[in-house]
């Protein structure tokens, strides 16, 4: 939940990328296709973010290091 509470904010003030959300609960398959095996994970670009306490400045950091 902090992870995606975070994400919103951040998307309001960048407004540039897409937030998609997968319940692995009910789309498994889904999650194993993608290689998720933590939660919540974040990827962009093809890299990938993920642990289970990820606070608002490590998302940023991510989204940052991403832009170049």
């Amino acid at each position: 939940m902090m992870a995606g509470r975070a994400l919103r904010r951040i998307q309001q003030e960048m407004n540039d990328f897409q937030i998609r959300e997968v319940d692995i609960l009910a789309h498994p398959l889904t999650a194993i296709k993608e290689g998720i095996t933590m939660i919540p994970t974040l990827e962009l670009d093809g890299k990938r973010l993920s642990g289970i306490f990820l606070n608002e400045q490590q998302i940023r950091d991510f989204l940052h290091t991403e832009d170049g």
